[in-house]
């Protein structure tokens, strides 16, 4: 009974921590992460869930990961670009949509909403889809090149890059089945594209220089 006082415990620190510092979660899915992470360490250590849960999962566990959490969230929130607008071609502003269309999608294939702490945010790659459409929609006629903003760029390089690492970790799949019916060859064509597109983006630093 202790060790399921615990386990409630740790998962309460973790909603009250997130609530006191503005945010909402859902204890079901913060409780479903805790005893994946029990069962992995168990597995690992090859001890019971029970030991891991008494020994090897500090008392601080919630409010620590919890605080974690809304710090990322924050930082993701306060992200702002300054500088310059850029310059693109038509076509790579299509490559562009397509990547980020990409990354919605395997998010969501992959579920990553249900995540305590999602990778990809879904409002900045919403606001980056947004900001590109819209500048290829008010080029001039026959323009060539179309003017994007520095923080609509800002916001594509972050969902691309959240967007490559989960791909390259092997945390997202095209298709996260567990079987084997070709989907690696498929997550492998899509990594290659994905690093490419990047390609086309400043690099971050550069962003982040207002004088440029």
């Amino acid at each position: 009974m202790a060790r399921k006082g615990k386990f409630h415990r740790l998962v309460d620190d973790f909603v009250a921590t997130v609530t006191e510092l503005g945010g909402r979660v859902d204890p079901s899915v913060v409780a479903d992460e805790l005893q994946s992470r029990i069962d992995a360490i168990a597995v690992q250590l090859r001890v019971t869930p029970q030991t891991v849960l008494r020994s090897y999962i500090d008392d601080g566990w919630g409010r620590q990961m919890a605080t974690a959490m809304m710090a990322d969230v924050h930082g993701r929130e306060a992200v702002e670009a300054a500088g310059p607008d850029e310059h693109v071609g038509v076509r790579v502003a299509a490559r562009l949509l397509a990547a980020l269309g990409q990354a919605i999608l395997f998010a969501t294939v992959n579920q990553d909403a249900t995540e305590p702490v999602p990778r990809l945010d879904v409002r900045i790659a919403a606001e980056a889809v947004t900001g590109l459409s819209m500048a290829v929609h008010d080029r001039p006629s026959e323009a060539d090149l179309v003017v994007v903003s520095a923080q609509v760029v800002t916001w594509t390089r972050i969902t691309l890059e959240a967007f490559r690492e989960q791909v390259s970790a092997g945390a997202w799949s095209s298709c996260p089945c567990g079987e084997d019916h070709g989907q690696a060859d498929t997550d492998a064509a899509v990594l290659r594209a994905v690093s490419a597109d990047l390609l086309f983006l400043p690099a971050a630093d550069l962003l982040a220089r207002p004088g440029r």
